[in-house]
């Protein structure tokens, strides 16, 4: 179990720095919905159990194309070797199981500190509510209240949208719908749920510097995905009323339970995709899922348990530690009981098979037959006698169902697909269509320099108008008014120069 958990902890180390490097291209490329959901592969890590020992040793199996093999594996006992651990001593310190309830206690400790703050500050919340009213067919309270600085979502079992008590002053009537579909959006994509699952994993890596790192940009992620679902389907021009909308919400703190609207910390990089992003065709967004999909299959069987990959891990982890991960420290053995007096010796009993960590394996391979011939089976002979046989997959049909794949020109006849099926000779052929891929790319690119251009106007009036609501708002302090006006100025400067 010991060994289990290091695996995993380092295994989803590994994902969270895979998605912190991909996620910025894929958001460029397919929306801000990908790069977000790109952030499942660490829980799905940490969810997934050990590959089963039939698996990895198939795969670890020798073949041979030339001869016919039947492998024996041999399992030995071995006694008084020095390769055998030697027993714990009583007056040792065990710094493995000191290590762990350092873990355990970092990790119960953060969780407790984030339900108890969480907990206060929705009472807070609800305590200096006045208005209520439901929307979303009564599922969602809406409340404004002063401890509220923006608009924020809240609740898991029951669920929340908070206003600040001068909302209605402060937002003009599309600003106040946008808020509220956003937040609304947060409830009905389960936000709130993602939100404590990421917290969780947190927890886990407390002491993680990567962890913290990778669950900034989770929810800076999150947020973007939130506007991309806000803002799919409505007219550009809404666009530059949806930035005034978070500049005035910005703030500087956050409770991570919640979904806030807006935070000083990511003014610009959420108004700078407001100005860059448009709809992607139907074909985009099937791309970016398959891609998406491959890759984390890919990266959840690379890092899985009892693979190579893990295998590898685990021996650097054990060569820098000094510590076996693949075995729990053993116990003292107990002392052997006084025979009595009176009793005959008796025949020793045949040996019962030793405790974890108190065995190595010792493997003899024998390799009959005639050249020509594939793997057919694998014997496995233990020390007991008894055999376990294991029959080998048919390689030559496995390689006669895979398809051979080449590029090539598929012209107009199959609309957008860019991956055509075909059988020549009685041979599966998969063709990926350049000529298809190379206009789907061209058209692309012209619409989104057309859309660029047209975003970039929008978001730099909807800067300019939000730059002066900020220099008018008498209710928010001197610094809070410096940081925003400090990210707008920014902003413009970059779209400007963009522009140019």
């Amino acid at each position: 179990m010991t060994g289990w958990m290091i695996e995993t902890i380092i295994a989803t180390t590994l994902l969270m720095l895979l998605v912190l490097a991909v996620r910025a291209p894929v958001r460029k490329a397919f929306g801000p919905t990908m790069a977000y959901a790109l952030w499942l592969l660490p829980v799905l890590r940490m969810l997934l159990p050990p590959l089963p020992a039939s698996w990895t040793e198939k795969a670890a199996a020798p073949v041979a194309a030339a001869s016919d093999v039947i492998a024996y594996y041999v399992i030995e006992p071995i006694a008084g070797t020095s390769d055998a651990p030697a027993a714990v001593t009583s007056g040792s310190i065990d710094w493995l199981m000191l290590a762990g309830l350092a873990w355990a206690g970092g990790a119960l400790l953060f969780l407790a500190y984030h339900l108890i703050s969480h907990t206060r500050y929705c009472q807070n919340l609800l305590r200096a509510a006045q208005v209520d009213r439901t929307v979303a067919e009564g599922r969602v309270r809406v409340i404004e209240t002063d401890a509220a600085h923006g608009p924020l979502a809240f609740g898991v079992f029951r669920k929340y949208v908070a206003f600040p008590r001068d909302f209605a002053e402060r937002y003009d009537e599309q600003e106040r719908d946008l808020a509220l579909a956003h937040e609304l959006g947060h409830h009905v994509r389960g936000d709130l749920i993602a939100n404590w699952v990421a917290l969780i994993v947190l927890a886990i890596h407390w002491f993680n510097p990567v962890a913290w790192k990778a669950f900034r940009a989770f929810r800076a992620d999150q947020e973007m995905a939130c506007d991309a679902l806000v803002l799919a389907g409505r007219a550009q021009a809404l666009r530059h009323a949806y930035g005034r909308a978070i500049v005035k919400s910005a703030h500087g703190g956050a409770v991570s339970a919640a979904c806030h609207l807006h935070t000083i910390n990511e003014v610009k990089g959420r108004l700078r995709m407001l100005s860059k992003t448009g709809n992607l065709s139907p074909t985009r967004l099937v791309t970016g899922l398959v891609g998406v999909s491959a890759l984390s299959l890919a990266a959840l069987g690379l890092t899985a348990s009892g693979t190579q990959a893990a295998e590898t891990i685990k021996n650097k982890v054990e060569a820098v530690t000094g510590v076996s991960l693949g075995q729990d420290v053993p116990a003292p053995p107990a002392p052997p009981a006084a025979p009595a007096a009176s009793a005959a010796p008796r025949a020793p009993a045949a040996p019962e098979a030793p405790e974890l960590g108190q065995h190595v394996e010792k493997r003899v391979y024998r390799f009959d037959g005639k050249d020509g011939k594939q793997v057919r089976k694998i014997v496995m002979v233990h020390a007991d006698g008894s055999k376990t046989e294991t029959d080998m997959p048919d390689i030559d049909k496995i390689m006669a169902d895979m398809p051979q794949v080449r590029d090539g020109k598929c012209g107009n006849g199959g609309g957008d697909a860019t991956v055509e099926h075909r059988a020549e000779g009685g041979k599966k052929v998969m063709i990926i269509c350049t000529d298809r891929i190379e206009k789907i790319t061209i058209d692309a690119a012209r619409m989104a320099e057309r859309s660029k251009r047209f975003g970039l106007e929008s978001a730099l009036m909807g800067l300019r108008q939000a730059r002066r609501s900020i220099e008018a708002e008498t209710s928010i302090s001197p610094e809070e008014r410096a940081k925003a006006l400090k990210g707008i100025e920014d902003a413009i400067r970059e779209i400007e120069k963009e522009k140019n």
